[in-house]
């Protein structure tokens, strides 16, 4: 971020024409030349103006590193989005796994049901109702008549 910083407010200094160069000794130096031209200057020279002295080298870096920095930011972006977009896939793969559970979870309790209600319906049409209505009925009629015949006793007995 820093050479980034840095790179930029150099740059800014090229192309707004502020001295960012080396000149000619003070004597040599032609007074009309505009301030943004780049001179040569040699080891001990005076220049007449403050500005920021490069040497080839560190203009060459300078402008090769700002060449490729636009790529390189390009590349860190497609990373992270790259990044993004396999947790967000690795998310939608997740939740289809859990819905297909839920949903054979859901077919297997229904299949279970339906068994079990096939099951219970087979039941009960199987079985043949059995002799308990019988013997209950017969149990009440026998109860009914005993009853009728101890009474009709019991008013005869108080007649006499």
């Amino acid at each position: 971020m820093i050479r980034r910083i840095v790179a930029l407010y150099l740059i800014a200094f090229f192309v707004t024409g502020f001295p960012v160069t080396t000149a000619y000794a003070a004597d040599e130096v032609d007074v009309g030349l505009p301030d943004y031209t780049i001179l040569p200057i040699e080891a001990g020279d005076i220049v007449p103006f403050d500005g920021v002295l490069l040497s080839l080298d560190a203009a060459a870096k300078l402008l090769n590193e700002r060449k490729f920095e636009n790529a390189e930011c390009d590349l860190r972006v497609e990373y992270e989005l790259q990044i993004q977009r396999q947790n967000y896939d690795l998310q939608l793969d997740y939740k289809d796994i859990e819905i297909h559970s839920w949903k054979d979870k859901y077919e297997s309790m229904m299949i279970l049901k339906t068994a079990e209600n096939d099951r219970l319906t087979e039941l009960v049409t199987k079985q043949k109702p059995g002799s308990e209505p019988f013997m209950v009925a017969l149990g009440f009629g026998i109860g009914t008549l005993t009853s009728l015949g101890i009474f009709a006793l019991a008013t005869e007995i108080v007649k006499q």
